[in-house]
């Protein structure tokens, strides 16, 4: 074996992806970049650059260079009879002056695409920005029996830098019983991100779900709850699902939503409860596993200010109001061309049309926090959703491989300073600018291990930043509800009393109303 050969190894190996209760067994797959012949096996192999000695310590290596934003990944197909089952993906990577797309998930690449039962899942590891030096990233992934196709991507998408990978390779893994492994000595880029001022949260509560009896919200303020986000959602609230497919259709159920807030309202005033209003779903826009409002071509700007300048006209001036919340989760990437950033500027449109009606209530917008700037208003708050590390809050429902917090989630150990590195750029963007949180979302399934110690480490940091915050959810799907509880992976029963329901009530003590 080289020398060459050798430093790549110990880069694959030495420093192991540890997983939460996971280890690697059989060599399944490993990338050739022996040669620049080698690539051509990849489609679109013209977009890397072969680098023979660019790897760690002059190993091969493949670099995709982007001064500009824009796209260059070349991909492979794989063999799904070989790969079916609990495998881990491995790949030793340099990034240099990589830049953020548009949306969380563009940048680097080392990408499987899983194709089974006529749906595609999409999963990659945690990706880094800016510059860095070697290291290797991870995931691990249950590849179904019904998968028909998988396929490898490398590169850079909608983003700029360049990305270099000298190493990818893919094992059989199996379940450990000790997640403890693979701590750090030291969380270098947490110790980097300012500490907060520990003055706590004033406004602590839930996003409300489809039962809002008179019960529902006495329980609420029994946990002390002083917030809710209420959901104005055409699936939720009504059955069937109201018919939002027209601009007409849409205001009018605008106007059922107004009826049926204005009947909870004395409730929520009796109780102490402020009301943020949560648009959850636009006028004619799409939904994705990671945003509730794409908007396209089906998308009217028209309606949306029409709605906002309804529900501002009516609310003006009401004290039970905490804020209004634009649209959730959105996504306007490719909806206004030849914008830098296109939700700033549908943000702005419709500041500028609630405040010709309403001149105080709060706005509270939800923007990317690494693309944005504040609004040109005097009472905008500012609203992250975080459900990160996605695999473990969403282990069940985005993928089928079982985690534990705090551990070794996909090459990474998170616990509360990792947590506090995934709020870096929120953390920064309030300290720069002086500006309100709210955090709207978070949550983690119920079934996960260690949910309780994750949602306390949460609350924590929120507390510590003074962040205002509402669990997701109350009453809408058991698997995040706190009144029931995962006994086994996707097996929820009802629960009076459980970890992570102590965990919020405890929380909830502090509120004053």
């Amino acid at each position: 074996m080289t020398m060459k050969k050798t430093v790549l190894l110990l880069l694959l190996t030495a420093s192991a992806c540890l997983s939460a209760a996971y280890r690697n067994t059989e060599l399944l797959w490993e990338a050739d970049f022996r040669s620049a012949g080698a690539l051509k096996r990849w489609t679109d192999s013209s977009a890397a650059q072969y680098l023979p000695a660019g790897g760690p310590d002059g190993s091969p290596a493949v670099a995709f260079v982007l001064p500009k934003r824009g796209t260059r990944w070349m991909s492979i197909g794989l063999d799904p009879a070989k790969l079916r089952g609990l495998i881990q993906l491995e790949a030793v990577v340099r990034g240099k002056e990589l830049t953020r797309g548009p949306q969380p998930y563009f940048g680097s690449k080392v990408m499987l695409a899983i194709s089974a039962g006529g749906k595609t899942r999409h999963p990659e590891p945690l990706r880094r920005y800016g510059t860095y030096g070697w290291t290797k990233v991870c995931i691990v992934e249950n590849i179904p029996d019904n998968a028909d196709k998988v396929t490898l991507s490398l590169g850079i998408q909608n983003a700029s830098g360049t990305f270099e990978v000298a190493g990818v390779r893919i094992f059989r893994c199996v379940e450990t019983d000790d997640p403890s492994e693979g701590k750090p000595a030291v969380n270098a880029e947490a110790q980097a991100i300012p500490r907060g001022p520990g003055k706590g949260a004033k406004f602590r509560g839930f996003m409300s779900g489809g039962d809002l009896s008179p019960e529902a919200v006495g329980t609420l303020a029994e946990w002390n709850v002083n917030l809710i986000r209420y959901q104005m959602n055409p699936g939720l609230n009504v059955k069937p699902k109201a018919d939002i497919s027209t601009p007409e259709k849409y205001l009018a159920w605008i106007d059922s939503e107004i009826k049926r807030l204005d009947e909870l309202m004395p409730l929520f005033r009796e109780h102490g409860i402020k009301v943020a209003i949560d648009l959850h779903t636009g006028p004619g826009t799409g939904i994705s596993q990671v945003a509730s409002n794409i908007l396209g071509a089906g998308t009217s700007l028209d309606t949306l200010d029409a709605a906002w300048r309804k529900l501002a006209s009516h609310y003006r001036g009401n004290p039970q109001i905490y804020g209004y919340d634009l649209l959730n989760e959105p996504v306007a990437e490719n909806y206004v061309r030849g914008v830098e950033n296109p939700w700033l500027a549908i943000s702005e449109r419709l500041v500028r049309v609630i405040r010709e009606v309403d001149p105080d209530t709060p706005i509270i917008t939800e923007p990317d926090f690494a693309n944005t700037r504040p609004l040109a208003d005097r009472n905008v708050i500012y609203s992250p959703h975080f459900y990160s590390p996605h695999a473990y809050t969403h282990q069940g429902v985005l993928g089928q491989v079982r985690w534990s917090y705090p551990g070794v989630i996909d090459g990474v150990y998170w616990d509360k300073e990792q947590l506090r590195v995934s709020m870096k750029e929120v953390i920064e963007f309030q300290k720069k600018h002086g500006v309100p949180i709210f955090v709207g979302e978070f949550s983690v399934i119920n079934w996960a291990k260690g949910g309780d110690r994750y949602l306390a480490d949460m609350i924590e940091l929120f507390e510590e930043y003074g962040w205002d915050w509402a669990y997701h959810a109350f009453r809408e799907w058991d698997a995040w509800s706190i009144e029931h509880e995962g006994k086994a992976f996707r097996s929820v029963v009802p629960s009076p009393d459980n970890l992570r329901k102590r965990v919020l009530l405890e929380a909830l003590k502090k509120n004053t109303r």
